[in-house]
């Protein structure tokens, strides 16, 4: 994903902002970009939280602790679906 830039007052820096725009697509395609995650505040109880990240360590599958948790959510959706 590109950075966002402001808007160019002059001509020239008018004519490079728009052949910018269209950096994201190749060979007629679009690039493929991440989709945007939101961060939240979540209360996790201290021993719940210390139980992850042992959980996490033990298991060896190389998540970050974010990770698990959305990849955790899912799983619950998926099963009460």
């Amino acid at each position: 994903m590109g950075t966002v830039a402001k808007k160019p007052t002059r001509k020239k820096d008018q004519d490079t902002f728009i052949e910018q725009a269209g950096s994201n697509l190749v060979e007629g395609e679009v690039k493929k970009t991440k989709p945007k995650k939101a961060q939240i505040p979540v209360i996790i109880p201290p021993l719940l939280l210390k139980k992850l990240d042992e959980h996490i360590e033990e298991s060896m599958i190389g998540l970050s602790r974010s990770a698990w948790i959305c990849q955790a959510i899912k799983e619950k959706l998926d099963k009460d679906s």
